[in-house]
């Protein structure tokens, strides 16, 4: 799902990602588009094959502001590129825990967009 219903317009494309070896850094990219992104926050989460999702990241919209989950603190950045409508997750020094499908998402009013 893009977004939720009445949001059709705004989306989320995410990329970057594929197999990593333990050690190695990686980088995912979430590109908006559809709405003013300079004007919205992004979340990066995570799910591994088996278990639960997991807040990975969030940065506020005017880029001031970025927090990190326990697991990744200290080995992670979430940058956010206004200019260009992309949000940016780099992950360092990977763990074996660290394999899962990571995404992004944003929010309009009370509406979660998820990306495509």
């Amino acid at each position: 799902m893009c977004s939720a219903a009445g949001a059709a317009q705004w989306k989320l494309l995410e990329s970057g990602g594929g197999l990593r070896a333990p050690g190695d850094s990686v980088q995912l990219s979430c590109k908006g588009s559809g709405f003013r992104f300079q004007d919205h926050s992004v979340w990066w989460y995570r799910q591994a094959p088996v278990g639960s999702l997991e807040w990975v990241s969030y940065i506020k919209f005017d880029v001031r502001t970025t927090k990190y989950g326990k697991a990744v603190e200290g080995r992670v950045t979430a940058s956010k590129d206004n200019s260009q409508s992309k949000a940016y997750l780099s992950l360092h020094a990977l763990l074996p825990q660290d394999s899962a499908h990571y995404f992004c998402r944003t929010r309009r009013g009370n509406r979660t967009i998820f990306p495509c």
